[in-house]
């Protein structure tokens, strides 16, 4: 009888840890090294698709059916994605998916920086965060598109949320109750991801939101120097309250020549 009841309650375990699993819930809270990983997993894969649209509108062109058709589905695969966008050497954005910002259509970018070192390196790049005319803050994933004789002709370029990005990373692997927080910087201290929105694009060392805190300050010198390592530093939970004691473990996450440093803090005693 006992065979049989075990022969009952195992299928039933399985099912319930199956359950689990397609709940997506996590049974512990995410390393920092998973959380680089699928960050530049996903970078990795926006800049591979970049990539290949490049090849393909080197027989397509920068304008037609088939060029939108390259343009959305870039758009369409990738979360983050604000728009995907071809350009003339001069600068000039000539298509534009989704439909939403074909109003941008026959702007110029010709003075903004990244568009100025992709034109002049004709090698990809991934810009610093800038804030866009609609108000949020986005990067832009830049690819020349050469022709058969290896010649630019043009230029694909992604503007992406960066703060989506890794949201879409974070949010899956959350604990609840765990006092974990993940925050993305420049090098120069600049803000790319915040669990508070309002803070994605502030700068760590001149806003008035930090200045009272020299630990964190400290700390921030030392992220934004080294590539990866380990510090505490105090901060409070909520605007008011008593600081925290907290050690933050950070790394990096790079595409072309432009890094984030991916933190991970916790409260410790």
């Amino acid at each position: 009888m006992k065979n049989g009841i075990f022969v009952l309650i195992l299928p039933l375990l399985c099912l319930l840890s199956s359950s689990a699993l397609a709940m997506g819930e996590p049974s512990r809270p995410p390393t920092l090294l998973e959380l680089q990983r699928k960050a530049e997993a996903e970078l990795n894969s926006m800049d591979r698709d970049m990539a290949q649209a490049a090849r393909s509108l080197s027989a397509t062109g920068l304008l037609g059916r088939e060029t939108s058709r390259i343009l959305q589905k870039i758009y369409d695969d990738h979360p983050s994605a604000v728009d995907v966008a071809t350009i003339d050497l001069k600068g000039r954005l000539l298509l534009i998916e989704p439909e939403k910002y074909k109003s941008s259509e026959g702007e110029s970018i010709a003075d903004q920086p990244h568009f100025i070192t992709l034109k002049n390196t004709e090698k990809p790049v991934m810009s610093k965060i800038f804030k866009t005319v609609e108000g949020f803050y986005a990067v832009s994933l830049a690819h020349p598109i050469l022709s058969a004789e290896g010649k630019p002709i043009g230029f694909i370029s992604m503007v992406f949320q960066p703060d989506a990005l890794i949201r879409n990373i974070v949010k899956p692997t959350e604990v609840s109750g765990l006092t974990l927080e993940v925050l993305a910087i420049q090098k120069d201290g600049r803000i790319v991801y915040d669990k508070d929105v309002l803070q994605v694009g502030k700068m760590t060392f001149t806003d008035p939101a930090y200045q009272d805190h020299p630990s964190l300050l400290k700390l921030a010198q030392i992220i934004t120097r080294e590539a990866s390592g380990l510090g505490i530093y105090e901060y409070p939970a909520q605007y008011g309250r008593e600081p925290l004691k907290k050690e933050a473990e950070w790394d990096t996450v790079s595409l072309h020549g432009t890094e984030w440093r991916l933190i991970l803090s916790r409260v410790i005693e």
